[in-house]
């Protein structure tokens, strides 16, 4: 199922005291990952004025690091690493995948998770219960744009995000936009696991890819 819901985040996890204290900014999440020492590692698009909010961010208690990737007329690019939070403890333990990007705004975050049915009911009553008064936008069923279905490949939490994070750097590309020791870097790894982390996905995609239709 593909759940659209919007909640309340935090209000001790820095993106809520940034957005509501910036009402006029969007905030867009394009990975979040799991991180060493019980923290995330993140990549956000802060959607507004062109402004450099390094400090402010790198400024909230809950922030270990922060660093400006790339600015645009009416957008900043910047890699947080943060304190895990238990909404993203909650996604990773009922094994439900993110939709990217998504968004925060005063305080308010949207998100589209794919998962079981049952499995996201447990957030949303999780949510409601700790007060970050969930609503539901919408709840539909999953579907494939082709008419073949494959099988579904399966990955762990830790190899989707790492996965997510290559392709969105550029690991992929020809030629590539990144090398693999600035991967294992950005990612916080040492070069070897991430190597080998990879070559898992890799093979499962392709051993996934070349299943005869049926």
């Amino acid at each position: 199922m593909v759940m659209n819901l919007e909640f309340q985040i935090d209000p001790q996890v820095w993106l809520s005291k940034f957005t509501r204290r910036h009402p006029e900014l969007v905030v867009q999440a394009l990975s979040l990952m799991p991180a060493p020492g019980g923290t995330i590692l993140a990549e956000y698009d802060v959607l507004g004025p062109p402004q450099d909010w390094t400090k402010e961010i790198a400024s909230f208690r809950d922030v270990v690091d922060v660093e400006r990737l790339g600015v645009l007329p009416d957008l900043g690019r910047y890699r947080v690493r943060y304190q895990a939070t238990r909404v993203f403890a909650l996604h990773q333990k009922l094994e439900l995948l993110i939709r990217y990007p998504a968004s925060a705004k005063s305080g308010i975050g949207t998100n589209r998770l794919v998962g079981r049915l049952s499995h996201l009911r447990r957030l949303v009553s999780a949510l409601r219960a700790s007060g970050n008064v969930p609503r539901l936008l919408s709840l539909d069923r999953y579907t494939l744009r082709s008419g073949r279905e494959p099988r579904a490949v399966t990955l762990t939490p830790i190899q989707r995000a790492l996965f997510r994070q290559a392709l969105y750097s550029g690991y992929f590309e020809v030629p590539r936009r990144i090398t693999l020791t600035r991967l294992a870097e950005k990612v916080l790894r040492s070069k070897s696991s991430v190597s080998h982390t990879l070559a898992i996905v890799e093979r499962k995609l392709a051993e996934s890819a070349l299943e005869p239709a049926i």
